[in-house]
């Protein structure tokens, strides 16, 4: 669809200028594929944010929250619709805690980097994130994936999320309303009662400064050694079924380097399919088609999609 001018606008008015029209999405993805949405919105606080909420229910015009586009495949064709990014002010970290407290609460914004996030951590001696090393990503997006990696997920650490949806509002969730699952935050809810993240409270314990460093850098090895470092990605694209690894299951099925287009499957780990410079979406999902088919046809397996789809 063209946004007719006088909805543009109203939506720069509502949005504070912070409106980029016509935007590739290409630049806003790990991946780097993509094609524009109408508009794309960097949203500073949760007023505003509310704002935008009640103007696209009005308008009917659909809308996407993408974080750092780290987990999301885009449409060739681009998104007919409005995309949020959340900017600095939905990014701050806050210390909860006394200073003498062992055990920490820290409050993250869902628009923070999982890096920024870790490092903050790291340098105030606080444990429990080391596993995100590497991880790339919004904390919003590591609480709607449930991201996980060295044998836990971010679930374990979580005391509650603050939320926003069409229908509700805000609201603040304590970890006792939310319901985790492997790669998955169950109860985010559906159309108009769909939550977005605002921030996170974390629980954390201090621990020596030089132990975290040591445990993020034997951790951030790991992650070298088994992953593609200089082609686009979107991490692990398919979730390991139930006592198995898809990466294993696609490189049993010799399917390590096979090519559709500009897309590959990595040579170095099975489960990450890359951008080689110029995939398109159609290539990536052709892939992944193949990919799927074959490991069903040889394991008797059905690998479904980490990633989503815009």
């Amino acid at each position: 669809m063209i946004m007719a001018e006088n909805l543009r606008s109203k939506l720069d008015t509502v949005a504070r200028g912070n409106v980029l029209w016509d935007c590739p999405l290409a630049p806003y993805t790990s991946f780097g594929i993509g094609g524009p949405a109408d508009a794309l919105v960097t949203v500073e606080n949760k007023e505003v944010l509310a704002e935008l909420l009640i103007f696209f229910t009005d308008h009917n015009l659909d809308w996407r929250l993408i974080g750092r586009g780290s987990n999301i495949l885009v449409s060739d064709a681009g998104f007919a619709g409005v995309v949020l990014v959340f900017g600095k002010g939905l990014s701050a970290i806050e210390d909860l805690s006394d200073s003498d407290e062992q055990e920490i609460t820290i409050r993250a914004g869902a628009g923070c980097s999982l890096a920024k996030l870790l490092n903050w951590c790291v340098d105030r001696g606080y444990s429990g994130l080391e596993f995100a090393t590497g991880i790339p990503g919004s904390v919003g997006g590591a609480i709607v994936m449930n991201a996980g990696a060295m044998g836990t997920e971010i679930a374990a650490v979580v005391d509650g999320v603050a939320v926003m949806s069409q229908a509700v509002g805000s609201e603040f969730l304590g970890k006792e309303k939310l319901n985790f699952s492997y790669r998955l935050w169950e109860n985010q809810g559906i159309n108009d009662k769909k939550r977005m993240v605002l921030s996170v409270d974390l629980h954390l314990v201090r621990r020596g400064k030089e132990v975290i460093r040591e445990t993020c850098r034997e951790n951030l090895h790991r992650r070298k050694e088994k992953q593609p470092k200089l082609q686009k990605n979107a991490g692990s694209f398919f979730k390991n079924p139930p006592g198995d690894s898809a990466g294993r299951l696609i490189d049993a099925s010799g399917l390590k380097g096979r090519c559709c287009g500009g897309a590959m499957v990595s040579p170095v780990h099975g489960n990450f399919l890359v951008n080689t410079g110029d995939a398109t979406a159609v290539d990536m999902y052709q892939l992944m088609d193949i990919v799927t088919e074959e490991v069903k046809k040889d394991s008797g397996i059905q690998l479904f999609p980490e990633v989503h789809f815009l």
